[in-house]
Formats: structure tokens, C-alpha cells, sequence
């Protein structure tokens, strides 16, 4: 029930733009934007119901309509919150025509980075590897029970390394299928073997259009990361590859995995990568994050958080996209939304909806790609006798922020979904029990960056339209 006095809302966020004169406040209920003196930020940052309530009748009018003021006891706000983070999921869920089929082709490799989620699957899974017969039965009868409702899935070369000599007669089979259905198809990869097939990609269908490539630092510490058994060198045979690529056309997207020691390459990296005609080039992306310590073992000395490596980064003073400015990127549409929800991200991943799938070798299929080739954690089995479902694809399926009670007490939750399931069950041990760390001050910052670049470029920061669509990051 309302009472007469306004208070600050429960979901109420304040982005600092620094050395301004005004801040930004963002409503985690509806994404609403407004720029206001910092005097009267400081009023509601106070959480003075007195102060706020002394404000003029116009300015409680719009903060009110805003979303950043409310007359509703908390419990109350909590509980209609609740009940439109539920609306919006199922929302989010009835639309979801599009999505992803990831062929997990086999688990061998043929590097041996010490940071593989795959590590223990090596030895008890590597035997095996799709055949054009398994492409035949995934994508040519059973795709439809797969991802039931997807319309056009894009399909996605997955491994262990995918591009191995002893896939590609599957890799041919599949984009002879995306040939014929008009669908697209991707790839994650090593990029130490592509040139032994280069005719399969390129930019139409029936190619392979997108490949995200890693980079472990520059040359040195790359080499030290991203290796064979043997120990070979890597560096200068990824960097080939990934020229042969853009040259057909196809779209890199150089993903740099990063700790302390790889970060201070950068500077180096990045200016090579643009001598080379790689950084800059239309048809590629280079970006830098936090080498995962979810599955995998890291060299805990090193490692950094997500927001950690950002400043580091900013300190830098270098030109590359850190997890801030795609934070920033992500949510650049919210300057120039007119209507509707601007936040609707009530999940953080594939894992959730599950528009989104992998399939391996067995025919086990998981709705997470670093969950791949635990048994435990299988939605699902596709074979000659149909496809079935396991309670866990259930139980994923409720993983979204309406039924995560942290998450309903978080003033940014609609725009972080409640962060990865896999990272959450790893370190909290509850599926359901987010961990957060700085995720609250790098959407803020995220914010921040995009604000600043909006007045930089002198016009609006994106052209008006609804939020992305998220399959996982």
C-alpha cells in the first residue's frame, strides 16, 4: 500500500560521470536515463526521506515516473519487481526464435593450455569425433526436437579444437546442410589448422562466416600459454591464419585472455596486430578479458577480476575494448530508448533459456559449452531412438532472476541476469546463489564510458531500438 511520503526506490542507481557538474541515474526497474545536477543527486544518494521529500512537487512528479522514487513500502516494490522480472522472462523465453547449435565435433585438441576447462575430458572422451552420419541425424532429423521452436538456428563449430583433419568431413557435411537452409554458421578455434581447409570459410552461406580466435599476450607469453604437448610455438602460425581468414572474407574476433604478466604485452601486441592489418580491420574485433578461473585452473598470482583489468587497460591509455566499454557498447541503446522496458536481461546466459545448445560426439547435449563432457550436468541425449530431456534442463530453466533472492534485493539485476550459473555454482556452491564481486560497479562504469563517448562524438550514442538479444558471453 502506498504511504504519503516518497523514498528513494530499492532499484535506484547512481552513475558518477566524474569532474562533471551532473550525474546519471539509472532505474534498474525500467532503465530510465536521466541527467541531473549533482546537487539534487546527492539528495536522493542520501537516502534522506526527509530531504527527498522537500523537493518541489514538479521534480517528485518526475523522479517518481522515472522510477527512481517510489511511494511503495519495500517488501511491496521487492514483490511487484518480482513479479515483472517473471513477466519479462516469459517473455523473453516465447520470443526466442532465434538461437544456436554448437557441434561439439570431439574433445581432442592439439594444444595443451594449462588453463583448459576441457582437461579432464582428454583421456575419457577423446576417442571420439562427429561423423557425417551424426551431422545427418542432428541437423537433418532431429534439430526440430533439439531446439524445439527455433527458427533458423545458427550452427557453431565447437571443440577440443574443431578444425582437427579428422572433422572435416562432418564440417563439410554441416555447411552443406547451412548451404542449403540459408543458415549461418560459426566457429571457435585455435586458428593453428585452418589453412588446411581455408576453402570453407568466407562470408556466404555454406561457409564458415565467424571465428573467434585467442591470443595469450604477445609473442613470448603467448607462446609460454597456448601450446602443444610438444611445446612448440604458436604465435606467428595463429597470426597467419587469422590474415588468411580476414583475406576470404570471413569475420576474427580476437579474443585476448588475459592475466598480469599477458596485460603488460598488450601495448606491444596491439601495435603489431595493426602493422599486421589486423587491429582496424573492417572485418575484425580485438577485445580483452579475464582469462576464466570457473572450470579451469589459473595462476592465482596473476589472475585479475573483470573490473581490475578495465583499469588497468584505461591506465594504459591504449585503444581496446575491455569488459567496461562492452558493458558500455551493451547498453548504449538506453540513451535514445523512447518506450518500453530498456532492461530485460532476466538471465545471464544460453544456460537459461536454452535457445541455445551443444551437442558432442555421444549425442549428449548441455545447455553450457564449458559444462561440455560432464555427465552430470547433461540436459539431454539425441540418438536414433529421438531426443530426450533430463530433469536438469528443468532446473536450468528456473535459473533466472525472479527465483534468485539475492538478485531481487539488487538495484542492477535486470541488466547483469544474475551472472553465470557455471561461475555461481563453482564458487558459491548453490546454482541459484549469485557471485557478483564488482559486477554492479562495472555496469555503473559501463554506463559511465558510454556517456563519456556519447559527448566525445558530439551526437546520440546508438539509434533507438530495443535492447540486444543475449546468448552468452
Amino acid at each position: 500500500m502506498k504511504t504519503d511520503k516518497y523514498r528513494v526506490s530499492s532499484y535506484f542507481n547512481l552513475v558518477d560521470l566524474s569532474n562533471r557538474s551532473t550525474s546519471l541515474l539509472l532505474s534498474g526497474i525500467n532503465g530510465c536515463l536521466d541527467e541531473i545536477p549533482n546537487e539534487l543527486a546527492a539528495t536522493l544518494s542520501s537516502g534522506s526521506v526527509e530531504r527527498l521529500n522537500q523537493l518541489t512537487p514538479a521534480n517528485l512528479k518526475f523522479l517518481s515516473k522515472r522510477g527512481h522514487i517510489t511511494r511503495l513500502p519495500p517488501e511491496e516494490e521487492r514483490g511487484r519487481f518480482k513479479e515483472l522480472a517473471a513477466a519479462i522472462h516469459a517473455k523473453r523465453c516465447a520470443g526466442a526464435e532465434g538461437g544456436t547449435l554448437m557441434l561439439l565435433l570431439s574433445y581432442n585438441c592439439n594444444l595443451a593450455c594449462p588453463y583448459c576447462y576441457q582437461q579432464k575430458h582428454r583421456e575419457t572422451k577423446a576417442k571420439g569425433h562427429m561423423s557425417p552420419a551424426d551431422i545427418d541425424l542432428f541437423l537433418g532429423r532431429q534439430l526440430g526436437a533439439i531446439l524445439p521452436g527455433v527458427v533458423k538456428p545458427d550452427l557453431c563449430f565447437y571443440g577440443g579444437e574443431p578444425f582437427l583433419p579428422a572433422n572435416e568431413m562432418a564440417i563439410r557435411k554441416t555447411l552443406e546442410y547451412a548451404k542449403k537452409n540459408g543458415l549461418k554458421a560459426h566457429s571457435v578455434s585455435n586458428a593453428t589448422m585452418v589453412d588446411a581447409m581455408a576453402d570453407i570459410f568466407g562470408d556466404e552461406f555454406g561457409k564458415v562466416n565467424t571465428v573467434q580466435v585467442s591470443l595469450d599476450g604477445y609473442k613470448d607469453e603467448h607462446d609460454r600459454s597456448r601450446i602443444p604437448a610438444s611445446g612448440e610455438p604458436t604465435f606467428d602460425k595463429i597470426i597467419s591464419n587469422i590474415k588468411l581468414l580476414l583475406s576470404r572474407g570471413t569475420f576474427v574476433s580476437v579474443r585476448l585472455n588475459l592475466d598480469r604478466k599477458k596485460l603488460a604485452t598488450t601495448p606491444r601486441l596491439l601495435k603489431f596486430l595493426k602493422a599486421e592489418g589486423i587491429a582496424g580491420h573492417k572485418k575484425a574485433s580485438v577485445y580483452a578479458v579475464p582469462i576464466h578461473d570457473n572450470l579451469c585452473k589459473v595462476d592465482v598470482s596473476d589472475f585479475m577480476e573483470i573490473k581490475a583489468l578495465s583499469e588497468k587497460v584505461m591506465k594504459m591509455g591504449i585503444d581496446l575494448e575491455h569488459p567496461v566499454s562492452m558493458q558500455g557498447n551493451d547498453f548504449r541503446y538506453l540513451f535514445n530508448l523512447q518506450k518500453g522496458n530498456g532492461l530485460t536481461r532476466t538471465s545471464y546466459c544460453m544456460q537459461t533459456i536454452q535457445n541455445s545448445l551443444v551437442v558432442d560426439p555421444l549425442g549428449d547435449l548441455y545447455a553450457c559449452f564449458e559444462e561440455a563432457g560432464y555427465d552430470q550436468w547433461r540436459v539431454g541425449h539425441a540418438g536414433e531412438n529421438g531426443v530426450e530431456f533430463f530433469p536438469m534442463r528443468e532446473t536450468y530453466k528456473a535459473r533466472h532472476i525472479a527465483n534468485m533472492p539475492a538478485c531481487l534485493d539488487c538495484s542492477i539485476a535486470l541488466a547483469c541476469g544474475g551472472q553465470c550459473g557455471v561461475r555461481c555454482r563453482t564458487k558459491t556452491g548453490d546454482l541459484f546463489k549469485p557471485k557478483c564481486d564488482d559486477m554492479k560497479d562495472l555496469v555503473l562504469a559501463g554506463l559511465a564510458h558510454a556517456y563519456k563517448n556519447m559527448k566525445v562524438e558530439g551526437v546520440r550514442a546508438a539509434p533507438a531500438g530495443a535492447p540486444p538479444k543475449s546468448s552468452h558471453d
